[in-house]
């Protein structure tokens, strides 16, 4: 037996270990509190800036991916000021999260001394730096190179292209013929919409409702890669890249997506140079119009790799498709609630394009209402929810407290900082009676912006693209449909809603194809038609989302 010396026992070298680490994390504790300014916020085992504090369920004791939904009713009522912390007790960096557009736009505003975190960088760098994955410094190079692949042809392309879409999906669906039909799975639509949408403007790959996107590499799709990819965000920002090919089936999924996803990409640029894509006189497409615009530069320290032009249109792929899919859905939801606001909408459309005709790009900005209408379910409801940022050096944010007047704060270099997305769109300073569905909000000019779209320079280079799709979408069901949600018996609108609101969470990463027991279809994106069969199975699974009933 191992013998100890000073004559020892393992219990007592057992308790004075336990003693010891009681000791460092009571120090660590404490010098996090300090870090955050002492102010009240909320304890758990381990904070949302770490892998387990982000990956694990939210409880009581995690705070989980979606700490500031969840608890977006209260969080800040302890503090002071716009500004609470997030602490870990075991593990995790200590965050200071705001929901003060104010101090957000002191973070994101030009030549603030402000950048990102590696750890977020490589959260959205699969395949290397991108426009959003990457420091300020190199930053720049890439917002140039990706910059002539959006312009005015882009986006009348994209109204086209989505009222082709809106066509071919009822046409498909069998839709457009029926008085009243159900929308069994909405978010399964937009999801769908939003990513052909991209495959036509983005690649311009020209796809029928019914077909599949893209070819098939190792049995997998550029959807189903993309949605895998999407999906596993906290592996990318967290995991050395290495932990891919251990014998894990998730992992392994993730290894192969990505490397099937970089051959599709990287397969689409060699097509598109020996059909010539420096000459891009006729292309519409964002992906032909950035190559282009990059084959123009080589040679110069503003080109772009292959590689780094693969992770841009990834990034691009991620960002249109989150933002627009939840955001419509959740948006299509709000406005089967309230009839007034559809008729409003509906008085807006008509005016606006003459009957008969179909809306063109030019009534675009006409339709204020629709497009608050959409805005308003983006602000309830956002896609990213929190932006997470660190000062390069020592400085002092002015933070408005609960009256509106601002408070000095010091914020040591290196602090995690975090935007609070959603804790902003619930902020009564803010937005009045932020829990009430209020598009016409956004006609008052002094409305707060979104920050949904970040802010400052790096503001996201297709909001664009995502308010042009939208519009053009509510604006043709608008016209030709009315909204209802389906209920269950003995069911108000009100506790549809509100259910729908409780499980809105649960539809944040669940973005591919799934099979609906309820109607026996697949549905997501690449999975065919959405077939509207007999409905013979219980409620609705994701409330708010699910089951409009859609009339003429």
């Amino acid at each position: 037996m191992l013998s100890l010396p000073f004559n020892l026992s393992w219990s007592v070298i057992l308790i004075g270990t336990i003693l010891l680490y009681g000791i460092s994390r009571a120090a660590q504790y404490y010098q996090d509190r300090r870090s955050t300014s002492f102010l009240p916020g909320m304890v758990f085992l381990a904070s949302n800036f770490s892998l387990p504090g982000a990956l694990l369920p939210g409880s009581d004791w995690i705070p989980g991916l979606i700490v500031n939904w969840k608890w977006r009713h209260t969080m800040y009522k302890a503090s002071p000021i716009d500004m609470t912390s997030i602490l870990g007790v075991f593990t995790g960096h200590p965050v200071l999260m705001t929901n003060s557009p104010e101090v957000s736009k002191q973070i994101l505003g030009n030549k603030a001394p402000f950048d990102k975190f590696q750890e977020s960088v490589n959260s959205f760098a699969a395949f290397g730096e991108n426009v959003f994955a990457t420091m300020q410094e190199d930053w720049p190079r890439h917002r140039k190179a990706v910059a002539p692949g959006f312009n005015g042809r882009l986006y009348a392309s994209v109204w086209n292209e989505t009222v082709n879409t809106y066509y071919d999906c009822m046409a498909t669906e069998k839709w457009e013929k029926e008085p009243e039909f159900i929308m069994p799975a909405v978010p399964a639509v937009t999801s769908k919409f939003a990513l052909y949408l991209i495959a036509k403007c983005g690649f311009g790959i020209h796809l029928a409702w019914n077909e599949d996107v893209s070819e098939r590499i190792k049995g997998m799709s550029l959807p189903e890669c993309f949605d895998v990819t999407s999906r596993s965000i906290l592996f990318l920002a967290f995991l050395p890249h290495w932990t891919y090919r251990l014998p894990i089936p998730a992992l392994r999924r993730l290894f192969e997506a990505i490397n099937v996803l970089e051959s599709i990409l990287q397969g689409i640029i060699d097509t598109r140079r020996i059909a010539g894509a420096s000459n891009d006189s006729e292309s519409k497409d964002i992906f032909s119009l950035l190559l282009a615009a990059n084959e123009r530069e080589k040679g110069s320290k503003g080109a772009l790799s292959d590689r780094e032009l693969v992770s841009n249109v990834f990034i691009l792929l991620l960002a249109g498709h989150e933002t627009t899919s939840k955001a419509l859905a959740a948006t299509l939801g709000e406005l089967a609630c309230h009839p007034e606001y559809q008729q409003r909408a509906y008085d807006e459309v008509v005016a606006v394009i003459p009957h008969g005709k179909d809306p063109t790009y030019d009534d675009c900005d006409r339709l204020q209402f629709v497009q608050g209408c959409f805005q308003e379910g983006l602000r309830m409801y956002p896609p990213a929810l929190t932006t997470f940022r660190r000062p390069v050096e020592d400085t002092i944010l002015q933070v408005p407290n609960k009256q509106g007047v601002s408070v000095p704060l010091q914020v040591p270099k290196g602090q995690a900082i975090a935007i609070d997305v959603c804790g902003i769109a619930y902020n009564d300073r803010v937005y009045l009676d932020p829990y009430t569905y209020k598009p016409e909000r956004w006609l008052d000019p002094a409305t707060e912006p979104l920050l949904a779209f970040s802010y400052g320079s790096r503001v996201c280079i297709g909001r664009r693209f995502t308010m042009v799709e939208t519009t053009a979408v509510i604006a043709l069901l608008i016209r030709d449909y009315k909204m209802e949600p389906v209920l269950q018996e003995g069911q108000t609108v009100e506790q549809w809603l509100g259910m729908g609101v409780v499980r809105f969470s649960s539809v944040w990463s669940r973005t591919g194809p799934w099979f609906s027991k309820d109607t026996g279809s697949w549905f997501g994106p690449g999975s065919g038609p959405v077939q509207d069969r007999s409905r013979t199975g219980p409620g609705p699974v994701l409330g708010l989302l699910e089951n409009i009933s859609i009339k003429l």
